[in-house]
């Protein structure tokens, strides 16, 4: 279920996502038309609550299958074949959920199916057993009274028959629940299974013959199979949905958050003219009437105000979270539309060159985000963060100092203004193009050139009409964005030589070695605080360069496609045999997820992330590897027990004894009938739907469901009593009722649950009661239940789920609980973890680059192009578990406090732009210089003879996961590994090498670069080292003094901090 809904809600968001990226005039026109507008009250309505066309259609079809199958029961025969059963066919077409794209329908329909026929299997074997069973214990029995369904009447109690379905229900909810808690796949497909199971197991012992039986078996498969079918054909006939149309919606808002994050970028950079970098503030706001006010605003706002981030700081920090989001979200769906059969234009390959392409314009507008954490910790290293009791003289030096830093960087900045707003603009135009050219988007009515003569593949061709404009959607688009990232290339040489000459930098080789500092000399802090100066103006001049050039290769496959025309007309696009046998293999095996699987996911978010066999697995220290054929049996029968023992296993086994106790009921003579009468089988039900792997959201999440139930029994009363029970206005209510509650499916995700409880006991209420009206009372209290009016059933209804949940939320906290807080710990192990493997792969990568072992890009089979899938599928896990992580944080506030905030996520982006800037020094371009080439050559050998990567990281994460996944104290004395150092090693080795008269060059730019985030990296690794301290401690092997006064000493070896 919240798989299907994090993938239909994309195409709202991808429609909305794009609205900030538009230009200035389209703003403008929106503004205009939502003034004409205002005064709509449909119009207002529908602006209030967010709607869009795509999010009504999705409600339509989401209400369609529910509505079909109560009217199908309206038909004589239909009714006279599901008689009492006929409940359950529209509760199948709720739970199969048709708003689901295609190939995730698919797919989860083919498991449902599976598990379905399989349960009937096994409902049978069951079935058998207990007529055995009675039969062994009393011969000659009959049956005394109509049963569930036509043909299968029931017998009187027998206890041995109802002891033998008692233990094939505790079996069969115990096998499928721990294959449900091991394969987040089969997650919805087990519920299923669950609930027909339940449903066999509690009438079986009521069957004397084995033809009864198998009546009920089949009628009660014939109802599962029925709701199948009514949602298939909604999911295929009524506004179908492909996979491919969601990663193309979702694309679609990626380019469109692209372009806000650098409206936001340019903003940011922008209020860097005239703010105060280090406060956020702007410069006049911290200037006072005179020298006392002035020192007394400063010392005042060390602590208040200094740490906020100013609004433009903000505003790209969310747009960079939106545009991770994204990421996440098109992640997750792109292997769907990839297995696709489709009529389209862009093929899976293509499809995931695209992706390619948008994450690599999406690396460096994250790392521009850095920016403002880089001044951050710029101040607090130089004390401006602070507030010591300072002597009033140093207090002036350091205000007079940081107000020299300020204007500094103010003037700046707007050296810098106008190339970065001409390529910003430009990089925006370059998105809007891609939108345009791979059909993404539709080019609005006037815009420049759409009326303009236009060839067969959709470029304009009327170029005389246009002159030298250019516009996004034209033919030689490339050519004018390639011109402009050349050209910021050329003006930033401009504005380096202009700033190295204001601060009496000679860029002339010969004399910039005269005046060399070294350590210790006089004027080397001031060198190394312009040195650093530099470096972050090289910083912010390569990530946006880095930028440009990444639109560029977008564009530039854009264009690809359409003059190979790939994009002129739609073809046959069926997935390979490759990708289909992958599939087949991996159906059942151990499967990343977040929220594409798990239907509670989105109320106790399960994010299951297949980090790597090195860290689901460990080594045995009580068992060495078998060496011979005996010890490899041993080993075989030592499986049973680790599966016995296993997480899976535990959560089966909660929910198998869950589901007994209220099962237990049915099994008992002098409680068989009051179970039967008073329905408690859906309190099962709710026992298999309510328990979850974890209990972060157990409070929660039984408050909200049983607020859903009073809420759909209140509704129930709406739907029947406004029309009196008339059939034709009961039907339409219905269909009203549920089109409004897919609303908040749809809207608020963490409700998905709750929303579909309330529908699915709305449908029983209702629908209940339209059965008894079609099919007689007589029939309808065949099979032992009386038929209660729907004022007394609702009530029923109610108490039987709220039971239900009230033993799944028992059993999720006996007999210990797994609470969302284990989980964030374990999950938060795994974060590090991924990123020790990330880093590891950042470190190879460097390495093959400087060796110049990294082969050839475009040969899939080569190092460079392995390290690549390599470091992108591990980037991809990190961002989901990332994702989980802020879910399970969110839902720890409903039990006590588990630790503070980890910047995992910082330091991931660092690492990738150590990855991205790497690049640089792989190979020259060729429209390089000789003499580029040669320093950059140079530059790449001296790189090679010093130790520029460390293992330190890697070993040091390696250490921080193991220690929060298994809750064991860190090793005493633990640092952070010190960043590379590479400027002091380099210059020990060659002192030209990083002379100021190389900084126009790419590669010092990218040299820069690793250097900040190596810097950056170190920061956080020190704050995430003392966040894991305080929450598992740290191992003491200190002596403390207890006392003064008798110098007794008491050694505290081995305790724990």
């Amino acid at each position: 279920m919240a798989g299907s809904h994090s993938s239909v809600e994309q195409l709202p968001i991808g429609q909305s996502a794009s609205k900030p990226a538009g230009n200035a005039s389209g703003e403008q026109s929106s503004r205009d038309e939502k003034a004409k507008r205002k005064g709509s009250l449909l119009i207002r309505i529908w602006d209030k609550f967010g709607l869009n066309l795509g999010m009504v259609i999705t409600m339509f079809k989401g209400a369609l299958p529910p509505t079909i199958a109560i009217a199908l029961f309206q038909n004589t025969g239909f009714a006279n074949t599901y008689s009492t059963l006929g409940y359950l066919v529209a509760i199948m077409s709720i739970l199969s959920f048709a708003i689901m794209p295609r190939a995730k329908f698919i797919q989860t329909m083919f498991f449902n199916i599976i598990g379905i026929c399989i349960g009937s299997c096994i409902a049978l074997l069951s079935i058998y057993c207990s007529v055995q069973a009675r039969a062994h214990t009393t011969p000659h029995s009959e049956s005394t009274s109509a049963g569930p369904s036509p043909g299968a009447s029931v017998a009187p109690y027998n206890s041995s028959a109802s002891a033998v379905c008692a233990i094939w229900l505790f079996f069969n909810i115990y096998i499928s629940n721990t294959l449900r808690a091991s394969r987040p796949q089969l997650q919805f497909p087990v519920i299923m299974y669950s609930i027909f199971a339940n449903v066999a197991s509690t009438y079986a012992p009521q069957f004397a013959t084995m033809a009864q039986g198998i009546s009920f078996a089949k009628r009660l498969l014939e109802a599962f199979l029925t709701g199948f079918g009514i949602a298939i054909a909604v999911s295929f006939l009524v506004f179908p949905l492909t996979s491919r149309t969601v990663v193309f919606k979702t694309a679609a808002g990626y380019i469109g958050a692209l372009r806000g994050a650098l409206k936001a970028q340019c903003a940011y950079l922008e209020s860097l003219e005239s703010k105060d970098a280090y406060r956020g503030r702007a410069k006049e706001e911290t200037e006072g009437s005179d020298g006392h006010r002035k020192q007394h605003l400063f010392h005042h706002h060390r602590t208040n105000r200094a740490s906020q981030p100013s609004p433009e700081a903000k505003g790209l920090k969310s747009a960079v979270a939106v545009l991770a989001e994204l990421d996440g979200k098109i992640n997750g769906d792109v292997p769907f539309a990839k297995r696709e059969l489709a009529y389209g234009k862009l093929n899976a390959s293509e499809i995931s060159e695209l992706i390619k392409l948008m994450r690599l314009v999406m690396l460096p507008v994250m790392g521009m985000s850095s920016v403002a954490d880089i001044f951050d910790r710029v101040a607090e290293r130089r004390g401006w963060r602070t507030s010591p009791d300072l002597d009033p003289d140093d207090d002036q030096r350091t205000h007079e100092a940081r107000e020299d830093e300020i204007s500094q960087w103010n003037e700046i900045m707007r050296t810098l203004h106008e190339p970065f707003k001409v390529l910003t603009e430009a990089m925006d135009q370059g998105l809007e193009h891609a939108l345009y050219t791979l059909e993404l988007a539709d080019r609005p009515k006037d815009s420049p050139g759409r009326d303009a003569d236009k060839g067969k593949d959709g470029t304009v061709t009327d170029t005389e009409a246009k002159g030298d404009i250019v516009d996004p959607g034209d033919k030689n688009f490339a050519e004018y964005i390639s011109a402009k990232v050349d050209r910021f290339y050329d003006q930033r040489k401009l504005t380096l030589n202009t700033w190295c000459h204001q601060h009496g930098l000679d860029l002339k080789e010969n004399q910039a070695s005269h005046d060399r500092k070294l350590p210790g000399d006089p004027g080397w802090a001031e060198h190394e605080r312009q040195q650093r100066r530099l470096y972050l103006i090289l910083y912010m001049e390569f990530l946006l360069w880095s930028t440009g050039r990444a639109i560029l290769n977008l564009v530039r496959f854009a264009d690809e496609k359409v003059e190979s025309g790939i994009m002129k007309k739609n073809r046959v696009i069926a997935p390979g045999m490759k990708r289909i046998k992958k599939w087949l293999v991996n159906a059942l095996s151990h499967e990343d997820s977040s929220v594409d699987h798990t239907p509670d996911s989105t109320e106790t978010p399960g994010i299951n992330i297949q980090v790597g066999d090195a860290y689901q697995r460990s080594k045995d220290p009580e068992h060495l590897p078998p060496t011979n054929a005996w010890q490899r049996f041993g080993n075989g029968i030592r499986l049973i027990s680790g599966f016995l023992g296993s997480q899976s296993s535990a959560f089966g086994f909660r929910v198998a004894c869950a589901t007994l106790s209220v099962g237990i009921v049915a099994f008992l003579k002098d409680t068989q009938a009051f179970f039967i009468q008073q329905r408690l089988v859906w309190a099962m039900i709710m026992v298999a739907i309510g328990m979850t792997v974890t209990a972060g959201a157990g409070i929660f999440g039984f408050i909200g469901r049983v607020t859903g139930t009073t809420i759909a029994m209140c509704t129930s009363y709406l739907i029947w009593y406004i029309v009196d029970g008339k059939t034709p206005g009961v039907i339409v209510l219905m269909f009203v009722f549920t089109f409004c509650e897919f609303y908040f499916i749809l809207r608020y995700p963490r409700f998905v649950v709750i929303t579909i409880l309330a529908i699915v006991t709305q449908v029983l209420v209702v629908g209940y009661e339209l059965q008894v009206q079609k099919v007689g009372l007589k029939i309808a209290e065949s099979n032992g239940q009386p038929a209660y009016p729907l004022y007394e059933l609702a009530p029923y209804r109610l108490a039987c789920v709220a039971g239900g949940m009230f033993v799944a939320f028992i059993w999720t906290f006996f007999p210990y609980p797994l609470t969302a807080r284990s989980q964030l710990r374990k999950d938060l192990g795994a974060s590090l973890y991924l990123l020790a493997n990330y880093y590891s792969c950042v470190h190879t990568t460097v390495r093959t680059r400087l060796h110049g072992t990294e082969g050839d890009p475009d040969d899939k089979h080569s190092v460079g192009r392995r390290l690549d899938k390599a470091r992108e599928k591990v980037f991809t896990k990190e961002m989901a578990l990332l994702a989980g992580l802020r879910e399970h944080s969110n839902f720890t506030k409903w039990e006590p406090t588990f630790g503070g905030k980890f910047p995992r996520k910082h330091v991931l982006r660092y690492m990738g732009l150590i990855s991205y800037a790497s690049n640089i020094l792989r190979k020259r371009d060729e429209g390089d210089s000789d003499e580029n080439a040669s320093w950059l050559k140079d530059f790449s050998r001296l790189m090679h003879s010093v130790n520029v990567t460390s293992h330190e990281l890697t070993s040091t994460l390696s250490l921080l996961s193991a220690s929060v996944t298994n809750g064991n104290a860190l090793p005493p004395y633990l640092e952070a590994p010190k960043p590379y150092g590479l400027s002091v090693k380099l210059e020990a080795i060659d002192a030209d090498i990083l002379d100021v008269s190389h900084i126009t060059e790419p590669g010092y730019a990218a040299f820069a670069v690793m250097q900040i985030a190596s810097s950056l990296i170190s920061d956080d690794m020190n704050k995430l080292i003392s966040n894991i301290k305080s929450l598992v401690g740290e191992v003491d092997f200190s002596f403390h003094v207890v006392s003064s006064s008798d110098d007794s000493l008491a050694s505290n070896d081995g305790l724990t901090k």
